[in-house]
């Protein structure tokens, strides 16, 4: 199959890698290229990679790198997909809502083990291998449902939406300088920057107290919430587009 007329970035995906190049035998191989990759941009982030700090990793010389990857750019393309390939939740049979929560939440692990992954520029839509896998897989949670394909496409990329934008938020909150303390003032700021005359919603907010809790991401309420409030949304759509009108 001639997959030479693909967008560059989804040629590095897909053309095949046989690693029979001329020269000696390779003392590496790309998959070794891309797990040292991945692993320093777990540990440092994005910023943290560089070809030679991979090849550092792998006991080997820079230039030695460009026998697999022909640059930096080519390198995170290659990684973001290995990094995406951990395979999704299976669609559970009988509940299509128990199976989009599960593929939501492992979007969010996913993002959340890999934080770099919400660094990688997006090029297009999902057309990757590893991408293509969570999206058949959402994809296949509403397979029976009576529903146009197009909103089926639309409901998955809400959820993704959501998960990845709470994942950058609860990764955002883990980089917060605990010295700065600033989480545990928040209720404390506001009373001092506000009035109950400029801002009386906030004003009835911060006298519940809630602002006064830490700041801090919780997974069963936060997410939990979002997804729950999403897919009641999903539901009554499903309801009105499957139940016959009187």
């Amino acid at each position: 199959m001639d997959l030479s007329w693909l967008p560059p970035n989804l040629v590095v995906l897909y053309e095949p890698r046989d690693g029979q190049r001329r020269g000696p035998r390779p003392a590496m191989s790309l998959a070794a290229v891309i797990e040292a990759g991945v692993a320093i941009a777990d540990a440092e982030g994005l910023a943290g990679v560089s070809m030679a700090k991979v090849a550092e990793r792998l006991g080997h010389t820079t230039m030695s790198l460009y026998r697999y990857v022909r640059n930096k750019d080519e390198l995170l393309l290659l990684m973001a997909n290995s990094a995406n390939a951990e395979p999704p939740p299976a669609p559970v049979p009988g509940s299509w809502r128990d199976g989009l929560e599960s593929w939501a939440s492992g979007i969010f692990g996913l993002y959340r083990r890999h934080r770099w992954l919400l660094q990688v520029p997006i090029s297009g839509p999902p057309a990757g291998p590893a991408q293509l896998m969570w999206m058949e897989a959402g994809l296949a949670n509403l397979a029976e449902l009576d529903l146009h394909d197009g909103i089926k496409l639309q409901i998955i990329q809400l959820l993704h939406g959501y998960a990845r934008g709470e994942a950058q938020l609860s990764n955002d909150l883990d980089s917060l300088d605990p010295a700065a303390n600033t989480a545990q003032r928040y209720g404390q700021i506001l009373r001092a920057v506000t009035t109950p005359e400029t801002h009386p919603a906030l004003g009835r907010l911060l006298a519940s107290g809630v602002l006064d809790a830490p700041t801090q991401y919780d997974e069963e309420m936060d997410l939990g919430f979002g997804l729950r409030t999403i897919l009641d949304g999903v539901a009554r759509l499903v309801d009105s587009m499957t139940t016959p009108q009187a």
